[in-house]
């Protein structure tokens, strides 16, 4: 999702009639038509990876070690799975 939005936000600053411009809109357009790109489950895996290592680097860290990082990663991947396994039960 962040090189998507890098690619977008380089068509849109640079426009179509820069070369890099419209190469990165093409390119852009043609991933986003892909589903397993865009589905609604990468986009909150995505955001939430975001978001949890936003809390590992801010100063409000809640463990304050080197390793957490992968405790966050780690957690967030349990989060996933659970959260899979609930959607599967739900259907």
């Amino acid at each position: 999702m962040a090189s998507l939005l890098a690619l977008w936000s380089c068509r849109r600053l640079l426009g179509d009639k820069d070369e890099l411009g419209y190469f990165a809109g093409r390119v852009s357009s043609l991933i986003w038509r892909h589903p397993e790109v865009t589905r609604r489950g990468v986009q909150v895996a995505w955001a939430l990876w975001a978001v949890l290592l936003a809390i590992a680097l801010s100063p409000l860290d809640p463990i304050a070690s080197r390793w957490d990082e992968v405790a966050l990663a780690l957690a967030a991947l349990l989060l996933w799975h659970r959260y899979l396994a609930w959607q599967r039960g739900v259907r």
